[in-house]
């Protein structure tokens, strides 16, 4: 894990010549202020804190609860031809490095295979780029098998292949397996922005395209969840063509499909923002228990500014029963995953430095989210 102190040079030098005011600042100051933490506001009957703060965290995007701990792919720094870390979170935050740089292609979503996926039960399939930086990001991107029990070995179980009217499977974002013993058990199923597609993938090695949004009502998929009886799939969309350089105010959805790959016609949620990261409240997150907590990243930001704060634009959303949507906390800055933890609810928050960003920086956080 690279400190503040083992930054790269070129990005201080590149801040120091940006700066906006009239009074010199001192580069270390600089990035100093660039990882302050977030101020998060929660909403009337919730509780925010930022569980872990800017300075260790690159680009912190899928979370999975693996025994008492939640693993979480971390998006950053590069080694040759590998970029990815993987790490297990505690209650308190405490960071354990399981596989580090120079293991893993750049992984961007994850999960571990169910009993029911062949010979690879337990193995983690990740859905990665085949290469660095952004030709990577916008090159097909594959399946990769990890075996955590020989040192995380890593092979390639089949490339994503083209699909859709923009054919590249490239910017990838989730994957997940399909719950057991529902309608999408024995299969991952991995997004991929660019082209606008949700792939299945088998455990005989095959990789197809499951879903293909037309990319004019519905385009850009992001995030997968599950409704809690497995018998459909949320997706976390854009409404009409997607642009990550675009400033005009975002409209997103959250659509559901069907394990036959049919999209329903009536959103699960449809309105201003771009929704990401969703997961259903257990029994034990108080007066909230059952109903959709979901994320919204709002504007990207493209290009990320080197020398100054994203925008904290970012919220976090719960549906209630009747459909309506209700804030839960405001003050994130690009929130992408969310997943419940016990009775508390974890976003992770990419904030500048993702692979469009090119800022470089550990600016990454996890904010903790309770019911009052």
């Amino acid at each position: 894990m690279r400190s503040i102190r083992q930054l790269g040079l070129g990005f201080l030098v590149a801040v120091v010549g940006m700066s906006s005011g009239t009074t010199a600042e001192n580069p270390q100051d600089r990035l100093s202020r660039l990882l302050m933490p977030p101020v998060i506001t929660a909403a009337p009957g919730f509780m925010a804190n930022v569980l872990i703060p800017p300075g260790q965290l690159y680009d912190p995007l899928i979370m999975l609860p693996v025994g008492d701990a939640i693993w979480l792919n971390d998006d950053g720094g590069e080694e040759e031809d590998k970029g990815s870390r993987l790490l297990a979170l505690g209650a308190t935050g405490k960071i354990t490095v399981l596989a580090d740089i120079g293991k893993l292609l750049p992984t961007v979503g994850f999960d571990i295979a169910p009993p029911g996926f062949g010979e690879f039960e337990g193995q983690i399939f990740t859905l990665a780029q085949a290469k660095v930086a952004m030709e990577g990001a916008v090159a097909n991107h594959v399946i990769q098998r990890v075996d955590p029990t020989h040192a995380y070995s890593t092979s390639i179980f089949c490339t994503l292949p083209d699909a859709g009217k923009k054919k590249i499977s490239g910017f990838g974002l989730d994957a997940r397996f399909g719950p057991p013993g529902s309608p999408f058990a024995g299969k991952l199923y991995a997004i991929t922005i660019y082209n606008d597609t949700i792939y299945q993938v088998t455990p005989d090695g095959q990789c197809t395209s499951f879903v293909v949004f037309d990319g004019q009502r519905y385009s850009a998929p992001a995030m997968i969840a599950f409704a809690p009886d497995g018998q459909n799939m949320l997706v976390s969309v854009s409404r009409g063509a997607f642009d990550i350089t675009s400033t005009a105010a975002p409209t997103g959805a959250i659509v559901r499909v069907s394990s036959t790959g049919k999209i329903d016609d009536k959103p699960v949620f449809e309105g201003p923002g771009r929704p990401m990261g969703m997961d259903f409240a257990p029994p034990g997150f108080g007066a909230f228990s059952g109903q959709l907590f979901f994320a919204d990243i709002g504007l990207f930001q493209i290009p990320v500014p080197m020398s100054q704060a994203i925008k904290a634009d970012g919220k976090l959303y719960r549906l209630t029963r009747a459909g309506k949507t209700e804030l839960v906390a405001s003050g994130l800055h690009n929130p992408m995953g969310v997943r419940f933890v016990g009775d508390k609810l974890w976003v992770t928050d990419i904030n500048g430095d993702f692979i469009a960003g090119k800022r470089e920086l550990p600016d990454g956080f996890v904010v903790e989210v309770r019911a009052r």
